[in-house]
This record gives structure tokens, sequence and C-alpha cells, in this order.
């Protein structure tokens, strides 16, 4: 029985397809790497460890040369926030790459060096990730939207060789300066078309075979507050797996286009571009917010013709408010926070396949709808089934199996190989994630009624009111049916009885005592809340997430640093109208 023969496969259904991934590991993961271009065949498939596992041992292989060398026809299409687009075939992005190496080696870059790359969504920048994939550089990339302080944490912690950066980025209107001195800067002088052209060369640089349990980049996270944590992502390992989860969910092809409104800096961006490229499909992306103008999605696919447009929740929540018909898509797809039954709804108007997916920095996508896969059809409000080759459990504080039953700890029991090889410079922390329960321990909080998975918040969001815990994800998905509400966003403070209170933000038109009688109905009586704020709009990241602390911490008359919202004005708005 096979999955796949080079690029062609075997339909089968979901069941089958995950009993065989778990009876057979090494069958199931060798059909789809050898679908990928090898310099060295592997000499063993897996090899667990102590914690996670080596995947290809032995293998050589470079995902760069695999997202470009490969493949024929058009491989992007960048848009400005001003409209204009610009599109590179595979070769011509190949020369762009190859253009960057030479301006690398000026500065001794080789395989192993560090490089960090801070720009804004530009086709140089995606070239300047190539680019270091293909010689073997590990790279890093810092969201350009960070604030001082944040980037000098990641810099102070990855200690690059070299800093590639740009003059500046553009969002809504406006041209931001960027805060890092770098060897090799874009946007100094040329418009971004002449750039790229004068960047393009014919000569071309080999790429380099990397063992696939090397380095491929360090992707820092949760580090707003607090030190960063460096996630150290292994090369061949996690292209293969990159490669399977996007097949299984859209069974891409060439010539299909996938339309990402993620940020750069973030790992969503880095999964999309490789799970595109790998298979020969167009990756289309766009510098500034995905509101401004608040049509500029519409265009967008109006234009494109998207097989796949990813995006998240919150911008769907925000299309949805201002009553945005977009086109149609045949598949959606959401990551990065819970995907609630309503903006679900919402999104059923546009998308014919819809996926919310899970996964984390230090894991992968590890569950969606696998629509490649007969015999699985989405359920609203659950992220979706594990990918074939997981093994998830939710569990108690004793390590007790809750699945069927309760809310629990989300763990991994299997390795995957997407998941991480470590965390720089602090291995007590890379320790620390499988002492608990002797699994990878996720973090993050959710009920699994076999085999469908339901994200219910980070554990950190956990809200403890008279001994009973509850997360705000829970709350706010409950708040969100209720008519008239169009964002919502719940903290927990401290209380001296209680212990902790509930607080709602929310933006709409509601009467607060319906969102009382609606948690006390729904949940209970000693869910009691506090207080409800209405807003004009709730404190938002550059990457469109609603932070919660930033609300926390005006409650509690706490210290804010602005630089990591959208808009810094929020917090001066917010404060005026609660007080």
């Amino acid at each position: 029985m096979g999955l796949a023969k080079n690029r062609d496969r075997v339909i089968m259904d979901y069941i089958t397809a995950y009993q065989y991934a778990l009876e057979k590991p090494e069958s199931y993961w060798a059909e789809y790497a050898n679908r990928l271009e090898w310099f060295k065949k592997w000499d063993k498939v897996i090899e667990k460890g102590q914690f996670t596992a080596k995947w290809f041992v032995n293998g050589y292989s470079n995902i760069a040369y695999n997202s470009t060398d490969t493949h024929s026809g058009k491989g992007v299409i960048w848009y400005s926030e001003s409209g204009k687009g610009i599109e590179l075939t595979f070769h011509e992005l190949s020369k762009v790459v190859h253009g960057i190496i030479k301006l690398m080696k000026n500065y001794g870059v080789k395989k192993g060096s560090r490089i960090a790359i801070y720009t804004p969504n530009t086709i140089q920048g995606i070239a300047s990730v190539l680019a270091s994939a293909r010689i073997g550089a590990i790279y890093t990339i810092i969201f350009a939207g960070l604030g001082e302080e944040a980037i000098k944490k990641r810099i102070n912690d990855f200690k690059p060789d070299i800093i590639i950066s740009a003059k500046y980025s553009v969002r809504r209107g406006k041209k931001i300066p960027l805060l890092l001195e770098s060897q090799i800067t874009f946007r100094q002088k040329n418009d971004d078309e002449e750039e790229i052209h004068q960047l393009m060369t014919e000569e071309k640089e080999d790429p380099v075979p990397i063992e696939a349990n090397e380095p491929l980049k360090v992707m820092y996270t949760s580090g707003t507050t607090g030190k960063p944590k460096g996630i150290i992502l292994p090369h061949g390992a996690w292209m293969v797996g990159d490669y399977t989860v996007f097949d299984l969910m859209f069974n891409l092809k060439p010539k299909d286009i996938v339309l990402t409104t993620t940020d750069m800096g973030w790992i969503t961006f880095s999964r999309i571009m490789y799970g595109t490229l790998l298979h020969g499909s167009t990756f289309a992306f766009f510098e500034g917010a995905p509101d401004y103008p608040k049509d500029r999605l519409v265009k967008l696919i109006d234009e494109l013709q998207p097989k796949v447009l990813f995006t998240s929740p919150t911008l769907l929540r925000t299309l949805k408010r201002y009553d945005i018909k977009l086109p149609r898509v045949e598949f959606l797809a959401t990551a990065g926070e819970i995907f609630d039954e309503k903006t679900w709804e919402y999104a059923s108007t546009f998308a014919d396949k819809i996926t919310d997916v899970y996964g984390q920095t230090e894991l992968g996508y590890v569950v969606g709808i696998p629509y490649s896969l007969d015999g699985v059809e989405p359920k609203p409000g659950y992220a979706g089934v594990p990918f074939p080759g997981v093994v998830l459990d939710t569990v108690d504080d004793q390590g007790n199996s809750v699945t069927g039953k309760d809310v629990g700890y989300l763990i991994c029991k299997t390795p995957f190989p997407t998941q991480f090889i470590g965390v720089l410079n602090d291995n007590e922390k890379f320790k620390s994630y499988f002492s608990r329960f002797g699994y990878h321990d996720t973090g993050d909080l959710a009920k699994i009624d076999p085999p469908y998975v339901k994200i219910v918040g980070r554990a950190d969001d956990m809200i403890k009111i008279a001994g009973h815990r509850i997360t705000t994800g829970e709350v706010e998905n409950l708040i969100m049916q209720i008519e008239g509400i169009k964002e919502v966003a719940v903290v927990g403070i401290p209380d001296e009885i209680k212990g902790e209170k509930l607080v709602v933000f929310y933006v709409g038109n509601v009467d607060e005592n319906k969102i009382r009688e609606t948690i006390r109905t729904s949940l209970g009586p000693i869910y009691v809340v506090d207080k409800v704020y209405k807003v004009s709009r709730l404190p938002k990241s550059k990457s469109g997430k609603v932070v919660r602390r930033i609300l926390r911490d005006i409650l509690l008359n706490k210290e804010i640093d602005p630089t990591i919202l959208e808009d810094p004005e929020v917090v001066k708005e917010i404060k005026d109208e609660i007080s």
C-alpha cells in the first residue's frame, strides 16, 4: 500500500491514512519525502530520542533548492500597499536569491553562519530567507513591527553574523523607519521593482546539502514580556513535514495560487511560503494592512482568483464588522487563534471549504482538515482532526487522560517532523516542555471529542474563580454568539475573595446585562462578571491579534509598552472610555 509515487497520489480515507501513519511511519513519511529532491537519501526515516526524534537520518537536501530550482512557471506575486504588483517566475526568484547570496558572501557568510532578517513583507525579504537556507546559514526573522526593546532581546540572544534589513516599511499610508543598522539594507534608493531587477544575477551558487536534522532557522516566540524563546527548527525534517501538511489540506498543484494576509515575521508566514513553493504553486502576499483600504482583500481575490486564502479569525471578524463581502475562494484556512462559530458562519458565505489549523512554533501544524483525504468534514468551533502521524491527548493536573470527557492540557504523544530540536541558549527550557507529563506539553487547553480537537485557550489564560477554572477563550466564544457583538476580549483580574474575577471588553451594540445574563445562564452563577466595558475598538498587535495583556494592564494601572500595537493611540482611547 502506498500514499504516493513521485508527486501522484492514491486517495484514501482519513481513518486508513491515520492508522497507516501510526502502524508504518517509515513507509508513510518516506513516501512524502520521496516527492522532494534529496542529494543523498536517508539511512533511517525516524530515530526516536528521549524527547523528540531525528528524521531522515543522514539524508541531505536543501529546502531553498526544493522551493525554486525544481519548479517552473509563476513563483511569487507581491503587492505594495499602493496596489502595485510584481510577479516573478521561479527562475526570476532564483536569480534574486543568487544576487543576495553574492551580497552575503561579501561578509563571509557560509554554512552555519547566523543571519537576522528584519524586513517587511517584500520579495527582497523572502529572497533573503531562501538565500540563507540555500547556503546553509541559520536565519531568524524579526517582525518589522516589534519595538526596540523586543528587537534588542532577540539580537542579543541570536548573535547574528550579519543583519539584513530595509530602510523602512509601509503601513496604512505611512513610511515607518526600521530600527536596526544592518550590513545589507534594502530600499535605500530605488523603488522595489528596480531594486529587485538589480539584485538578479545569472551567476549560480550551488545549494549546500544539509543533513535533515541540522538547524534551518530560529523562530522567537512569547517574548513581548520577559525573555523570548529561540525555537530551533530542523532543515530537511521540517521541509517534509510542512510539505505534507499543505498537501493533506489543499492538494496543491503548479499554477495554484495561495494568498496570505500574514506577516513574514511570524512562523505562519514561513509555513505558508514554503508549503506553497515546495509544491511549485504560486505564493501571493503583500505589504501593509490587509484592511487598508477596507476593500483591499476584495480586489486582491478578484484579481488573483486564489485557490487558498490563508488568514486569521481576527481579520475575518474585522471584515465582517465592515460588512465586506469577499469573493469566492475554494479553500479558506485560518491559524493563530480561536476560530469562533459566528466568524465561521461569515467565512462560509464565500469559502467552499474551511479549515482552522492548529499548531505552535515548537511543534508545527498538527491539527486541521485534510481535505485531500476522504471521510472527514470540518466541525465549526473545532480546530479540526489530528493529521496522520499525530497522537494528541488531553490530561488533568495529574496527567490522567480526560479525552472525550473534559477540557485538559493538550499534549502530543508522538514526534512530528516539524517539531523543534531545541531552544537556543536554554536547554533547560527545552527539557521543560517534556518534564511535566512526559510528552510534548503544548501549553494549550483543549477538549477532544474524538477525532475532533477544540482549542479553548492558553493554559496561561486560565482564570480561576472561587476554585473553578475557565479560559478566556471559552467565555469569549460564548459572548460572540450574542447578536450585535462584533468583537470581544475577556480578562481576569485579582479578587481578594474569589481569587480572580471576569472583566469583559466588547465592540458592538448590546445591553451589558445581556452579556452578564448569557454568562450566568450558560456557565453558572459562580462566573459573575465584575465589569463590562463597551469600547470603540480593541488593542491589536501589528499581526492583528487582540492583546489582552494590554487590557489587564490598563485595569491594574500598570506601565504599558504600546510599541507592540498596530495603533498605540488605542490605549488612551480605552482609558478614556472606561474612566
